[in-house]
């Protein structure tokens, strides 16, 4: 008599449940630190859009901080109508200011908010000469990188 039993042994499916398992061990910390990555790059793209609208304030202005009844203004990011925060919509992940405003310079910091993804990947730093920094976890000891000609938004 010949039993044709169709079907897995108990020993496979535990091989396979094994496998699946070392796959997601492997692949879910590479997948979180790819969504921070796309976030920061986001993060990143939009500080660039205000650096240009903050220019065309220049242009228009003569001045980040014009003279208003002969009193210095420095330009705010509400003058620009944005929210200081990054994305302007869904869930914030970043605190955005802008700093040290003259009549011929700024400084826009974003900083991850503790609460989501982003904590610990670090400040995000443009100022008025293009210059970028970004330093990963940052924004753990509170301090912000300083921007020059040698720093960029890669973290080398």
């Amino acid at each position: 008599m010949v039993s044709n039993r169709k079907g897995f042994t108990l020993i496979e499916l535990m091989i396979v449940v094994a496998i699946v398992g070392v796959l997601a061990t492997i692949a879910y910390p590479s997948y979180q630190e790819y969504v921070k990555k796309t976030h920061r790059v986001e993060a990143q793209s939009e500080m660039l859009e205000l650096a240009t609208q903050i220019q065309r304030f220049k242009i228009a202005n003569f001045s980040y901080a014009p003279l208003i009844n002969d009193v210095e203004t420095p330009l705010t990011l509400a003058e620009l109508n944005h929210s200081a925060k990054i994305p302007r919509q869904g869930e914030a992940l970043y605190d955005l200011q802008i700093i040290g405003v003259t009549p011929t310079t700024w400084t826009l910091i974003a900083t991850p908010i503790a609460s989501t993804t982003q904590f610990a990947d670090g400040h995000l730093v443009l100022n008025h000469r293009a210059e970028r920094c970004w330093t990963k976890g940052s924004d753990k000891t509170g301090t912000a990188c300083t921007p020059s000609a040698a720093t960029n938004w890669d973290g080398k």
